[in-house]
């Protein structure tokens, strides 16, 4: 068999064979990522017992997550580690949240952090169970080779960072290229739950401490296996002596501590090591595992931390570009620019603020004279969309509409083209800064479209407008005029325009999205309708 048949992919189970450890040595620099980033409450238990059931406390390494997969409606699968680097941004191996070199929906993935059981019900204090909002896959990644194994998780809602939960430091930026030659012989630490000793997976966490060792090193011990693979932007440690990373390890961190400050920073991420045998596709036990360079990548981790994606760190001028990488990057097709209410939206979804499927609806009541009008949704902290139709009978007579907080309307901006039918029946609200989560917007009409959880199928369309679509149901749905009807993302696909008992007809925000967008990112309308 060739050389890539033994490499084994780290991510259905996990093994930690605990060792002797032995003092930190060596000296490498690192920078925080923040400032209580790389620090524990807890005391780490050294030495460790060959072959003995490693216990980790809680708070140990409160920078460790564990990565799972939605296999049913129901049902999720522990596949990988993953290493937090801020409230918002998890580390991890490429291939954890890809399939055939492509990221997953992000809505099949989901993390916990602040456990130290293998248990996805956990849900509550020190444990926390988060959502994912996007899924960057490095775009160098290869799967057969494990080039560039590495992937950043955008988190859908912000942890909440206690002696349970915290980001490990960074690399310091200046030790892009060099890592390996100051990182070799230093003692480094790697944790996991998963396949131990007996073949089975572990139910807690485990820790497995191993020497990082030269490239010529690992080479040597298995060059069909590292042959191809090894670089500057790739980490080998381990002990040969049967104990290792294994199965389902892949993605969770490779730490070292820092000797002047005390404070953690990530190396490596796990990314592969030699199958076992022939027929044992489990991990060798005797030769080292590969870790992807952290400090190799430092660049492009800050870059997506900061931006959302990695578009402008290829096509950018913010780095050296090789010639092998401005030829990379001429033969890729050119991703169109996206639209203002995309680049806010994946703006929000970092910093947390988006509506997502544990905190919806996420809805503002308005009442005028205490009788209900209808429903308006936030799309900034400032401006929230509703219907053409409510917008003016909360701001026709004496009094304006309120929610039930007691927050006013201050402005309405009526599309221009609305004539009291259901052509272009949307309007945005000037509204007091928001307490609730903000809503992005669809660009593009969707195939699955939902009110209130019910899914809305298209063959039950009876007549539809450019900028409006009737539905014929077979069915009674209680509609609520400017109630939101939402894809598969929860991005705002239409706003209902009749309560109950009424013809369903929704608006199509696609329709009227250059629109919105010049209201409410430009500032550019004069159409306005005010108290």
């Amino acid at each position: 068999m060739g050389a890539f048949a033994t490499i084994l992919l780290l991510v259905l189970t996990n093994c930690f064979l605990p060792v002797l450890l032995l003092p930190s040595t060596g000296n490498s620099s690192s920078s925080s990522s923040g400032s209580a980033c790389g620090l524990t409450t807890t005391t780490i238990r050294k030495p460790l017992i060959v072959n003995g059931v490693t216990s980790v406390a809680a708070g140990q390494w409160p920078w460790h997550a564990s990565i799972w997969h939605r296999v049913t409606r129901s049902t999720h699968i522990y596949v990988c580690g993953g290493t937090l680097l801020s409230e918002l941004y998890l580390l991890t191996s490429g291939h954890c949240v890809s399939k055939d070199g492509n990221a997953l929906n992000e809505r099949l993935v989901s993390v916990q952090l602040g456990s130290i059981r293998q248990n996805l019900l956990l849900n509550g204090f020190p444990v926390q169970n988060v959502p994912v909002a996007e899924i960057v896959v490095h775009r160098d990644f290869v799967p057969r080779t494990f080039q560039a194994d590495l992937a950043l998780l955008a988190l859908g809602t912000k942890v909440m960072i206690n002696e349970f939960v915290r980001p490990i430091c960074l690399p310091n930026a200046t030790s892009a290229d060099d890592g390996e030659e100051d990182l070799v012989g230093r003692q480094a630490v790697a944790v996991g739950f998963g396949m131990t000793e007996t073949g089975e997976n572990s139910d807690v966490l485990r820790q497995l401490w191993m020497p990082l060792v030269d490239y010529l090193t690992c080479l040597e011990s298995n060059r069909e296996v590292f042959g191809m693979s090894l670089s500057s932007a790739v980490l080998c440690a381990g002990n040969t002596n049967g104990s290792t990373v294994c199965n389902g390890d892949s993605g969770g961190g490779l730490f070292t501590q820092e000797p002047t400050d005390g404070r953690w920073v990530i190396r490596g991420v796990t990314s592969f090591t030699a199958q076992r045998g022939w027929n044992d596709s489990s991990c060798s036990l005797s030769d080292y595992a590969a870790f992807v360079n952290v400090a190799h990548y430092g660049s492009w981790i800050s870059y997506v931390m900061a931006h959302g994606d990695q578009e402008g760190f290829f096509n950018g001028t913010n780095q050296p570009m090789s010639v092998m990488r401005v030829q990379s990057v001429t033969s890729k097709p050119i991703k169109l620019e996206l639209r203002t209410s995309e680049k806010y939206c994946k703006l929000y979804r970092r910093k947390g603020l988006i509506v997502t499927g544990t905190d919806g609806p996420s809805q503002i009541y308005l009442f005028k004279t205490q009788k209900s009008q209808g429903l308006a949704y936030y799309l900034t902290d400032d401006f929230a969309i509703t219907t053409a139709g409510l917008a003016i009978d909360c701001l026709y007579g004496e009094t304006v509409c309120q929610t039930v907080i007691g927050k006013r309307i201050r402005q309405a901006f009526i599309h221009p083209e609305y004539r009291g039918g259901r052509d272009f029946n949307v309007a945005l609200l000037l509204m007091p800064p928001a307490d609730e989560p903000l809503w992005c917007l669809t660009a593009e009409a969707s195939g699955k479209i939902y009110f209130e959880g019910r899914q809305l199928k298209a063959n039950t369309i009876s007549a539809d407008a450019a900028t409006w679509t009737e539905f014929d149901l077979d069915f009674y749905l209680p509609t609520k005029r400017g109630g939101v009807v939402y894809n598969e993302r929860r991005d705002i696909v239409g706003l209902m325009h009749n309560p109950a008992g009424d013809e369903v007809v929704m608006t199509n925000i696609p329709a009227v999205l250059d629109w919105i967008e010049s209201i409410v990112w430009n500032n550019g309308s004069l159409y306005r309708v005010s108290s």
